[in-house]
């Protein structure tokens, strides 16, 4: 997956949590599912990005061979 990718599917997730809370009020159970579904897709998402720009700014400052 490249990062752009990424940060597109982090975007589409974190709005997908506003109709989450909008449209399932009457459905408790079924918006916690959702949230900590999202809240994990969230988190696996961010960790991504970062340990990728991680790893991208460590080949950028490696010591001339």
């Amino acid at each position: 997956m490249t990062l752009g990718m990424a940060v597109l599917l982090l975007a589409v997730v974190v709005a997908g949590i506003v109709p989450v809370f909008r449209y399932l009020r009457e459905k408790p159970k079924l918006r916690i599912i959702c949230l900590v579904l999202l809240s994990l897709i969230v988190v696996v998402l961010v960790g991504y990005i970062a340990l990728t720009l991680i790893f991208v700014d460590a080949v950028r400052n490696q010591p001339p061979a």
